[in-house]
């Protein structure tokens, strides 16, 4: 009994290692293109904001999406992470990778607006960039619910349907990145590891709803 309990114990930690190493690898994958893509200006005259306000507000972008495509991972309640990992675990790690996204991205746009009123004293707006802004609101709503889930008193109901948004913000904002992005656009890997999230978003989400078909459609005892 105890050597079972021993070899369960070694097999919890060694998967818990390769997850930390693939995320830690994924995540390696936006700061280095963003590092050698931004090497070039620093150094250069292009100026304060530019180079502390706009370059670093594309390194959260990249890093705050990254973890969000991680948060639905965790949350899908897909089979094989599930059967590996303990469910208190599994939800801790979703709200810490969400607090993280969360804050990454209002950086982002924060930094972006910030640089607007800097460089030309006024804020553009076009789809592509409201589309952005859209989805940071969504996103916020969805942050404020789960913060204050019970001082607002919300039901199950109310919370499932605040927490779609976050599933509304996500390919609105890979959108967002693959057409406005400055980085994703000059790295071919990023268009690619994208592209990756963005299929993996679909996949989770059909995973998701099929779940749900399938509990409506078991009559109730």
């Amino acid at each position: 009994m105890e050597q079972r309990t021993h070899r369960t114990s070694q097999t919890s930690r060694t998967t818990l290692a390769a997850a930390g190493l693939v995320t830690l690898a994924v995540l390696l994958i936006p700061a280095v293109a963003w590092t050698r893509d931004a090497a070039q200006f620093y150094g250069t005259d292009m100026g304060g904001a530019f180079l502390g306000v706009y370059l670093p507000a594309r390194l959260m972008a990249l890093m705050g999406l990254t973890l969000m495509f991680f948060q639905f991972i965790l949350s899908a309640r897909l089979p094989f992470i599930e059967s590996r990992f303990k469910r208190s675990s599994l939800l801790k790690t979703h709200r810490t990778a969400g607090k993280a996204a969360y804050l990454l991205v209002l950086l982002h746009g924060t930094g972006m607006l910030t640089f607007d009123l800097i460089s030309s004293g006024e804020i553009f707006l076009y789809l592509e960039n409201t589309v952005g802004l859209i989805a940071l609101v969504l996103l916020t709503l969805a942050v404020l619910a789960a913060w204050f889930f019970k001082p607002l008193k919300l039901s199950r109901k109310h919370w499932r349907v605040i927490h779609f948004l976050t599933y509304l913000v996500f390919p609105m904002v890979v959108w967002h990145a693959l057409a406005l992005g400055s980085t994703v656009n000059s790295v071919r890997s990023l268009q690619i590891l994208l592209h990756v999230f963005l299929g993996g978003y679909v996949l989770i989400l059909g995973y998701r709803l099929y779940g749900v078909v399938r509990s409506r459609a078991v009559p109730s005892k």
